[in-house]
């Protein structure tokens, strides 16, 4: 499989570690891409895992034995938290008034979503879906602050695709709760990558029947209402596919915000590489995840019909409720940008969150933005497919100079 990145040198000159060849590892060795990271499914019922086994026909590979074992330790017991929960709080959820609209933040993966839920999270008006809600939702309301510490071992200090700092606090796509709740996504390839592509058409809707367009509603409210019941605040919740399902977000939440972010495709088709790359290795139940036959094709189809449906339906949101930034303008001046976010968008009191916005760049100073190296046929590939895009959105010259470029000296030109 391809690998795009550009290491960087350690200090005596020698390539690092990782760019080494790695020895052959022995037959029950997972394979680690990113680093090690236990599985997410530990949210699930028994019978959306027992589903979720079938669709592999069960095919583990030995060496995920142990990891897949462990499942069977806690999933049963997720049925009858969920019991407790709903039986506590499952009528004041579904009866309580929804308040202010949410805010969506949206963009293809890698093109700097999180950055932005990030900086909407630190304004002490909003709130946003923790990881521990959005990999528990079946009953955060009753275990949040209780259990936090017990599963601390399933997640890693850093992010394995981009080192971003994660915790159970910390801001998280909601679109992981909807497959603990048993919704198709196409996070489900993360399952059984060797088998290809799953549930692609959960991406835009497009091929999906009535009845399962409502089912992913209904669970999207059900969901919604609890972290509505839990938080109290106006909600901002992130999921880069979001931004090809706003036929069904703008009629769940007509007046409702988006703030939809744009990179380089340049840029992020080897980032989004990457994250799949380093998801699949750890979340499989199958391992090696064998990505080479269709990875590359998927990143590079999945962005071109993720782009399609935005700027099918973009018009759905009423101008003064979307407002639409690149990447590049973004990391210039972040605290400007949000400014320019509240003013657009009409959200209150943003020199509140002026300050600890601020702190967020102080925090991470340290941090370091991979660097890419594209062979020149696929940058082409990227440029030709993605024309609508490099253009609405002011790529075009930094495209061409990258494909006008002088060959690398690696090769990869």
């Amino acid at each position: 499989m391809p690998d795009y990145e550009v290491l960087p040198e350690e200090e005596d000159g020698e390539p690092s570690r990782r760019q080494r060849k790695k020895p052959k590892m022995p037959s029950l060795t997972i394979e680690r891409y990113g680093g090690r990271l236990l599985y997410v499914w530990f949210g699930m019922r028994f019978s959306t895992l027992i589903r979720l086994f079938w669709r592999g026909r069960f095919s583990f590979t030995l060496n995920c034995i142990p990891d897949t074992l462990a499942l069977f330790l806690w999933v049963p017991w997720n049925t009858p938290l969920r019991w407790i929960s709903e039986w506590k709080y499952g009528k004041q959820a579904d009866t309580l008034p929804l308040g202010e609209p949410p805010i969506f933040v949206i963009g293809h993966w890698r093109s700097g979503t999180t950055l932005l839920h990030d900086l909407f999270s630190e304004d002490p008006d909003l709130a946003y879906p923790t990881t521990y809600e959005c990999f528990f939702p079946h009953h955060f309301l009753l275990t949040e602050g209780k259990l936090d510490h017990v599963f601390k071992v399933l997640l890693p200090k850093r992010r394995p695709q981009d080192d971003v700092p994660v915790g159970f606090d910390r801001p998280q796509e909601e679109e992981f709760a909807m497959i603990m709740l048993g919704e198709g996504s196409p996070y489900n390839t993360m399952a059984w990558p060797r088998r290809g592509p799953a549930d692609t058409d959960y991406l835009d809707f497009k091929g999906l029947t009535e009845k399962q367009k409502k089912s992913w509603a209904d669970t999207f409210m059900w969901f919604y209402r609890r972290l509505n019941l839990k938080h109290g605040k106006r909600l901002v919740m992130k999921t880069p596919g979001n931004a090809a399902r706003l036929k069904i977000l703008t009629k769940l939440f007509p007046d409702a915000r988006f703030v939809f972010i744009a990179r380089n495709p340049l840029d992020v088709f080897p980032s989004t590489v990457k994250l799949w790359r380093a998801l699949y290795s750890t979340q499989g139940l199958h391992n090696p995840p064998y990505l080479e036959p269709w990875l590359d094709d998927y990143v590079l189809d999945t962005f071109a019909r993720f782009t399609e449906a935005y700027e099918e339906d973009r018009h759905l949101i009423s101008k003064d409720r979307l407002y639409e930034i690149r990447y590049e303008d973004l990391v210039k001046d972040p605290v400007g940008a949000m400014r320019g976010i509240y003013e657009k968008l009409g959200i209150a009191k943003f020199d509140e969150a002026e300050g600890p916005m601020r702190a967020i760049f102080s925090d991470r100073s340290d941090h370091r933005v991979s660097s890419y190296s594209l062979p020149r046929p696929v940058a082409r590939r990227i440029a030709e497919r993605l024309g609508p895009f490099i253009d609405r959105y002011g790529y075009r010259d930094a495209v061409d100079a990258v494909l006008k470029a002088e060959p690398a000296a690696d090769g990869r030109g």
